[in-house]
C-alpha cells in the first residue's frame, strides 16, 4: 500500500511539474498503466519463484509500484473519451487504497493466530533461512511464536530454527529504526497536552479552512453539487464533534479523545472521498494531518487504558 500510494503521488507531482509529457513516437503513446502491468507481473513471478520473506517483501514493493501506476490511470478506464483528468478519479484512487487498508487490517486482526498457524509462520521463516540464513532477531521471533513445545513437531521446528545459519543483521534494520523512532515519538506526543489541543483545533478549524480556501481557489469554476453538499455536511459534523470534545477535554479526557477519534475517522472514511473530488490531489496535506493526529489520539487512548484499570484496581 505504501509503495502504491507513494507511486501515485510521485507520478502526479512529476507530471504536474513537467507539463504532462507523452511518452512515445509518432502516433503511439506508451501509457504508464502498461509499465504497471509489467511490474505487477514481475512481482507475481518473484513471489512464486523465489524463496523466503525478502522475496515477498521485494514483490510487495514492486507490485505496489505497479498497482499505483495502474490505478493512477483509472480515469481513462471509466470515461468514453479516456479522460485522465476525470475529477472523481482522485476520490476513486483514495477510496480503493482506504478500503484495501481497512480490509487488510480486518483480516489480520480478525482472530488470534492458532498454534498451528504460529508453527507454520515459524517454518516459513525457516524456509528462507535455509537459503539466506536468519538474523538473531528473526530467530528469536520465530522461537517466541512456537512458545513452550507441546509435541515432537514443535521440538523439531525449534531444532531446525536453532540449526539455521546466521544471516546478516543489516537487512531491515533501517526500517525498524525508522518505525521505532516514529512509534516512540508518537507515544511521547500522545502523553503531552498540546498535541491533543492541536488535534481539537484542527478538527474545528480544518472544515472551515477547506470550505473557505475551496471557495477562493475554485471561485469561478463549476463545482460538483453532490460532493460539495456532502463535504459541507461532514464539515458541520466534524466541527460539532470537535467543539463537544474540547468542552469535555478538561473534566473527561477519555470522552474527549473518543469524540476526536470519531471526528477524524468520519473525515477519513467519508469526508476525504469527496474532498478529493473537489480539490483533487490538493487534499493530500489535509489527509496526512488527519492520519497523524488520529494516530496520536489513538495512542493517547491506549495509554489511558492501563491508568484507568490500575486506578479501579486500587479503588477496589
Amino acid at each position: 500500500m505504501l509503495a502504491g500510494i507513494g507511486t501515485v503521488l510521485l507520478i502526479r507531482a512529476y507530471l504536474g511539474m513537467t507539463g504532462y509529457p507523452r511518452l512515445g513516437v509518432g502516433g503511439l503513446h506508451v501509457a504508464h498503466v502498461l509499465w504497471g502491468g509489467l511490474l505487477m507481473g514481475a512481482a507475481i513471478g518473484a513471489a512464486t519463484i523465489l524463496y523466503g520473506r525478502p522475496a515477498r517483501f521485494a514483490a510487495a514493493v514492486v507490485g505496489g509500484v505497479g498497482f499505483g501506476l495502474f490505478l493512477d490511470e483509472v480515469g481513462k478506464f471509466l470515461t468514453q473519451n479516456n479522460d485522465y483528468f476525470y475529477r472523481p478519479a482522485a476520490s476513486i484512487i483514495y477510496l480503493v487504497f482506504a478500503l484495501l487498508l481497512l480490509l487488510g487490517r480486518r483480516l489480520r486482526n480478525r482472530t488470534a493466530p492458532t498454534r498451528s498457524q504460529r508453527r507454520a509462520d515459524a517454518l516459513d521463516m525457516a524456509l528462507g533461512g535455509i537459503v539466506f540464513g536468519v538474523t538473531a532477531h528473526q530467530r528469536a521471533d520465530a522461537i517466541r511464536s512456537i512458545g513452550v513445545p507441546e509435541n515432537e513437531l514443535d521440538r523439531a521446528v525449534l531444532h531446525l530454527l536453532e540449526a539455521l545459519p546466521p544471516g546478516e543483521e543489516t537487512a531491515g534494520r533501517p526500517w525498524r529504526r525508522v518505525a521505532d523512532w516514529a512509534r516512540t515519538t508518537r507515544d511521547r506526543l500522545a502523553r503531552r497536552r498540546w498535541p491533543i489541543r492541536a488535534a481539537a483545533g484542527w478538527i474545528i478549524a480544518q472544515p472551515v479552512l477547506f470550505l473557505v480556501i475551496g471557495a477562493i481557489v475554485d471561485g469561478g469554476r463549476r463545482r460538483e453539487t453532490g460532493p460539495a453538499i456532502v463535504a459541507v455536511l461532514v464539515a458541520v459534523v466534524m466541527t460539532a464533534l470537535g467543539i463537544a470534545g474540547s468542552i469535555r477535554l478538561r473534566r473527561d479526557r477519555a470522552a474527549a479523545l473518543r469524540w476526536f477519534g470519531i471526528a477524524l475517522s468520519i473525515d477519513l472514511i467519508v469526508g476525504q472521498v469527496f474532498k478529493f473530488t473537489l480539490s483533487q490531489f490538493g487534499a493530500v496535506p489535509a489527509l496526512a494531518a488527519d492520519l497523524l493526529l488520529l494516530s496520536i489520539v489513538n495512542a493517547a487512548q491506549a495509554a489511558a487504558l492501563p491508568t484507568a484499570s490500575s486506578t479501579s484496581d486500587q479503588a477496589r
